[in-house]
């Protein structure tokens, strides 16, 4: 009885904290952006990190569970007490997490960050987006703008990344035909799901699954994003004629002047150049006798590229210093995910500790015919802290470990609950404005980052509707 006691006043006490550290964000930002100096923004939101956050709740959950419990964290490896138990349980997240699916994350964004440097990548967004110049209707080229830069997802596989480019290339088709910055900058924000077997969320999903990311990709992914990337893109022209309308009548309508479209100046076959991995995970596939894994077959584009980029350049002394362009790239993802997965993976360990996951396992089991519901609260909890934090993979990374333990006890496939969270929580992401993508979208559109949250929302809680029932139909 003691023991039940103390787990649920531990857990009051976690989520209290949470809690707070959530209410107190939500203030902060709120504040922060009624006041006249946007620049304050960053400093503000900043005071709440998602990885302090994870690894202070994490270290004390984990000492609160463990001792009253009485469960070693580390099992017959302990060091010997709860306290150094805790901080080798981290140091055994680092060596985890490090060795595995953060190298993949670092190796796949230090490719993309060199296919930029070289405007590998920035000439693919340009040759993709020349189509859109032919289409007559103005916001079907917004339907058509938003199926190319989902498409792009697939091989940039960075929102922020992506969004800038596609800000330099298909930004300027927008302003030429005359649609209103806020408008094309919506549109620009919808471009936010993770997918794809080069992409880290699902790369991470996969390892949680035990299933390879190219079945996980082509069995069930695929057809949920494609449901949702359909579903969007045929609203589009619709829900912006409308809102554009809305704004005509108040006024509010503004469109600016066309923008000239720079068209990078490399050869155009290196558009190819960005999809070479994805291209070599998929051949290696369907190849039986070849085991390579994606970090390989980054390592392989890397290789490539660089002979290419030898017998192209005039001046080749330049060449060997790209590779710390691929460094420094790999080193920012460090600090902005990888650091958040090793966290959440702290965290999470100690929320299973602690027993709530079994606890909430073998309620929910009890009730018979609520699998989609209970898919549609976990992915709207992941979706909300999403907003919240600004970022996907903090609370995906937090959360999605802990879902095959409740599919089990559920007799459902682990992929039905942690495939919806995974998407829900790049919704969620879009929807924020904290997040680094739509303050950049909003900075060269020139509007706030919350008129722009306020514009995409609504199309973003149907792609989250849409999500959940075709998650269930393609998972169960």
């Amino acid at each position: 009885m003691a023991k039940k006691f103390a787990k649920t006043l531990v857990g009051i006490g976690a989520a209290a904290v949470a809690g707070k550290v959530a209410y107190d964000k939500y203030k902060t930002v709120k504040e922060a952006f009624t006041k006249e100096e946007n620049e304050s923004v960053d400093a503000e939101v900043k005071k709440y990190n998602a990885i302090f956050v994870f690894f202070a709740s994490g270290i004390v959950i984990l000492m609160g569970a463990s001792l009253w419990t009485g469960t070693p964290i580390l099992g017959k490896t302990t060091l010997g007490n709860v306290f150094l138990d805790t901080f080798g349980f981290i140091t055994n997240s680092f060596k985890t997490n490090i060795a595995n699916i953060g190298m993949i994350i670092m190796i796949v964004t230090g490719y993309a960050a060199y296919m930029k440097h070289i405007q590998a990548s920035t000439k693919l967004a340009y040759l993709a987006s020349r189509p859109l110049g032919r289409i007559k209707n103005k916001y079907l080229v917004l339907s058509g703008m938003f199926v190319i830069g989902m498409a792009l997802k697939l091989v940039i596989t960075s929102q922020a990344g992506l969004a800038v480019l596609m800000l330099a290339t298909v930004f300027p088709v927008l302003m030429a035909i005359q649609i209103s910055p806020l408008t094309a900058a919506s549109v620009l924000a919808l471009i936010c799901i993770d997918y794809g077997p080069n992409d880290g969320s699902t790369i991470f999903m996969s390892g949680v699954l035990k299933m390879n990311v190219v079945d996980l990709f082509i069995n069930y992914q695929f057809a949920v994003t494609m449901c949702i990337i359909a579903v969007i893109a045929l609203c589009i022209p619709f829900y912006y004629k409308y809102m554009d309308n809305k704004d005509k009548i108040k006024g509010k309508y503004i469109a600016q002047d066309a923008a000239v479209i720079e068209n990078p100046q490399v050869p155009g076959w290196y558009a190819l150049l960005p999809v070479v991995p994805l291209a070599i995970i998929f051949v290696d596939y369907f190849v039986p006798e070849t085991k390579i894994d994606v970090i390989t077959a980054n390592i392989l584009g890397m290789f490539f590229t660089f002979v290419i980029e030898f017998i192209r350049r005039s001046d080749r002394s330049e060449i060997p210093k790209d590779i710390t362009v691929i460094l420094r790239a790999m080193a920012d993802i460090f600090v902005s995910v990888v650091a958040i997965i090793i966290s959440a993976s702290v965290f999470a360990a100690g929320i299973k500790t602690l027993g709530g996951i079994t606890i909430f396992a073998n309620y929910i089991s009890e009730m018979e015919g609520a699998v989609f519901l209970i898919m549609a609260f976990l992915s709207f909890i992941t979706f909300a802290f999403a907003v919240i934090m600004g970022s996907g993979a903090a609370p995906f990374f937090a959360f999605g470990p802990l879902m095959p333990e409740i599919a089990a006890k559920l007799g459902i496939p682990a992929v039905t609950l942690i495939l919806p969270m995974e998407l829900s929580t790049a919704l969620g992401r879009a929807c924020s404005p904290v997040c680094g993508a739509v303050i950049a979208i909003a900075g060269v559109a020139g509007v706030e980052p919350m008129q722009l949250v306020q514009r995409s929302a609504p199309l973003l809680v149907l792609a989250f509707i849409v999500n959940i029932v075709a998650s269930y139909i393609f998972t169960i």
